[in-house]
């Protein structure tokens, strides 16, 4: 059956991608502002950028989820509906009487300072004859009055009424406020890794790429929590250079600062989790119990973290094998100053897993160095779980014998 249901045709899959694209070209303008500039969010446009000279620009989104023969995101067409109606919209803010925008001269007033960017992922192609008409006419090749004619000959082309009266809005415009628009007017074609350009972005930051990524999901996250917030409240979205710099710069900084980032990876957990040698200890020695689920499972995770973090780091090229070496011989001396303190020679222990949960408590404190950071004790703490589930240290006096 080719037809799709009723459930496809009003899913918000559609609705839900366009919104993600406006929402991403919006973050892409904020990581691009300069000093004395704002960006807004559904205020003026889908998004606008207020510039610092008193200008601003316009930008109407339209992505698309249809794919060509090639896998690409299909062509931006003559009579394509996304391109007059963004077309309409503007014309309608260039009259529109609640504005006072009735008159000529108020109109071109208002075009002096205002420019305008249809940007999708659709693409440009030969095929599309207004648009070989418009690039002739800014480039200077053709007049106002034969772009005017190459317009009206689309209209007449379309059995699309809704079209036809798009187009019949940039036709009815006064012929020095429509040249002045379509001058001003530009496009922004073929636009489709909106992700990625952000990335970019970023990356032109001073951003090592290493880093890009916890930039963007630490910016990304903070930015959508902010709209949310704001919207909530009733404001408007608009964010300033300053305000921006004020609220996000530390996401920045903080990787520039810090010679370590610690990412909080999910990790696959094993099947069992009491077969994991360093749980099989924890479990001898008393310090929990098989069902202490919760914390056999966020031990579990610090562990796992803890190795997740350094073959990242290592991968990177943040540290070296060296500085690997480094961070567990001295976690090796300081378990072996507590495990000797433990099980003084000659002497017997009374209670010899009370001494092993003494050892594991004091080291839980400690923060281990690597590449001259010492990392959180919650990290250290999965650094010593990892050593003592290899095993190279353990907790009862004959641990080599029992696990090794």
């Amino acid at each position: 059956m080719s037809q799709r249901s009723r459930i496809e045709i009003t899913s918000a899959e559609d609705k839900s991608i366009g919104f993600d694209y406006q929402y991403y070209y919006f973050l892409n303008e904020l990581l691009n502002l300069r000093k004395g500039q704002s960006v807004g969010f559904e205020v003026l446009d889908d998004v606008h950028i207020d510039r610092a000279d008193g200008t601003h620009l316009l930008v109407q989104l339209k992505h698309t989820v249809q794919k060509n023969a090639q896998g690409s995101p299909v062509n931006l067409t003559s009579l394509d509906t996304d391109l007059w109606k963004s077309i309409s919209n503007w014309c309608k803010v260039i009259t529109d009487p609640a504005e006072g925008r009735t008159t000529v001269q108020s109109q071109l007033a208002f075009i002096e300072v205002s420019s305008f960017l249809l940007a999708t992922n659709k693409s440009n192609n030969s095929a599309n004859t207004f648009l070989s008409s418009f690039s002739e006419f800014k480039d200077g090749r053709k007049g106002h009055a034969d772009l005017c004619g190459a317009i009206a000959a689309l209209k007449s082309e379309s059995k699309n009424e809704s079209i036809q009266g798009w187009i019949d809005d940039a036709l009815r415009l006064d012929s020095d406020v429509s040249k002045k628009f379509f001058e001003n007017l530009s496009f922004a074609l073929g636009c489709d890794e909106i992700i990625d350009i952000c990335k970019t972005s970023i990356s032109e930051k001073q951003i090592d790429a290493s880093r890009i990524d916890d930039v963007f999901n630490a910016v990304d996250s903070r930015v959508r929590e902010d709209l949310f917030c704001t919207v909530k409240a009733g404001r408007k979205i608009r964010v300033s250079f300053d305000e921006f710099n004020r609220n996000y710069r530390r996401h920045f900084d903080k990787v520039r600062s810090e010679g370590l980032v610690i990412r909080d990876f999910r990790p696959a957990m094993p099947e069992n989790l009491l077969d994991q040698t360093f749980i099989k200890q924890l479990l001898d020695i008393g310090d929990i119990s098989e069902d202490k689920t919760n914390f056999i499972a966020k031990f579990t995770t610090r562990c796992l973290q803890f190795r997740d973090n350094l073959e990242q780091w290592l991968q990177d090229g943040d540290i070296t094998q060296s500085d690997i070496d480094d961070l567990e011989q001295e976690a090796e001396v300081l378990w072996e100053s507590q495990f000797l303190a433990a099980y003084p020679d000659p002497g017997t222990i009374a209670d010899e897993a009370a001494s092993a949960r003494m050892i594991v408590k004091e080291l839980r404190q400690k923060r281990l160095p690597l590449a001259s950071v010492d990392l959180p004790v919650k990290m250290s703490n999965g650094g010593f779980y990892d050593l003592s589930d290899r095993p190279v240290i353990g907790w009862l006096r004959n641990w080599e014998d029992r696990y090794k």
